[in-house]
């Protein structure tokens, strides 16, 4: 499939411009920035993406050039015979002199294959910079909150009554049929929160009913939320540090698991658990953060890029 389509941009490829790496960079920014723009329109016309891909690619520079040399020394052996005034016949010439073609046709398709590989591997290494920054935004964002706002004790009289009305069938659930939706509130700090249960979605709430909350007048995110925020992005978190760290994030994880276990039942296996062999947390619920548009919307974005750029290079890589 690679072969094939290296083939078909064979001119693209051989006779496009050149690019240094800063402006590669901010043309991805600008495909993410267009697709972000149009929407589902892009899926009319891939032409622009195409040719920042092709551009990207002709950009790069390989070491598979090296094969040239063997095809030149024989090129050169064979002219040096004609000149000798080496007699070859017709058929022989033109056999000779296709077999030398296809061979400079081989190297130019390995070479950019490799150059290609390349590329691709800098546009993902280019979109882990910038899911690393999003998520890094996200958390200043949510740790930006009035940190002297008083702390109110979960209601769980209040939880009480949504529980009857909407989640006593959680009871019944393992923990990988139940979804935790982070959606847009009224304020930027605290999002509003939607339950799956076996893919049934419950009302929106916000956050405070679920316990997510501190503050009397103006609430922001606690502990709590800000952990499972931080379980939204990976469904686990490995952990690097001394005994003294491990054990506060330990306390912070299980306090936690705790409150899950009171908002949907204690079930034999906690929803969060320590694998002492990776030293990692694993969630088993399911996490998901789409309470800020712009920045998801960004993240959207370089997921249709990555599929566009996979269906006209014949990679399969995902983010």
């Amino acid at each position: 499939m690679r072969y094939i389509s290296i083939i078909q941009r064979f001119a693209p490829l051989l006779f496009g411009k050149t690019y240094k790496e800063k402006m590669l960079y901010n043309g991805f920014q600008d495909c993410l920035e267009k697709i972000n723009q149009d929407g589902m329109m892009v899926l009319n016309d891939f032409t622009f993406f195409h040719n920042y891909i092709d551009h990207g690619v002709k950009s790069q520079i390989t070491k598979q050039n090296v094969l040239y040399i063997f095809v030149h020394i024989q090129l050169l052996v064979f002219i040096l015979l004609l000149i000798s005034g080496l007699k070859i016949g017709i058929i022989s010439l033109v056999f000779i002199t296709t077999l030398i073609l296809g061979q400079y046709l081989l190297c130019w398709v390995l070479t950019n294959i490799d150059k290609q590989n390349i590329f691709v591997h800098k546009i993902f290494e280019w979109s882990k910079i910038i899911t690393d920054d999003l998520d890094l935004m996200n958390y200043l964002v949510l740790d930006s909150g009035d940190l002297s706002s008083i702390s109110v004790p979960f209601n769980e009289g209040k939880y009480a009554n949504l529980w009857l009305k909407e989640m006593s069938t959680s009871m019944d659930m393992d923990w990988e049929n139940i979804a935790i939706e982070l959606l847009p509130g009224d304020s930027f700090l605290v999002p509003k929160v939607r339950v799956s249960l076996g893919g049934i979605k419950k009302s929106i709430q916000d956050a405070g009913s679920y316990g997510f909350t501190d503050g009397s007048d103006s609430p922001i995110p606690n502990r709590l939320l800000k952990m499972l925020l931080l379980f939204s992005r990976k469904k686990s978190i490995r952990f690097f540090g001394d005994a003294e760290e491990k054990e506060k994030i330990d306390k912070a994880v299980k306090q936690l698991v705790t409150h899950l276990e009171l908002l949907f039942g204690k079930r034999e296996n906690p929803p969060i658990v320590f694998n002492e062999e990776d030293k990692e947390w694993e969630t088993v619920v399911n996490v998901v953060d789409r309470s800020n548009t712009d920045r998801n919307n960004i993240k959207q974005s370089m997921d249709i890029f990555v599929k566009i750029m996979n269906s006209y290079t014949g990679n399969n890589r995902q983010l």
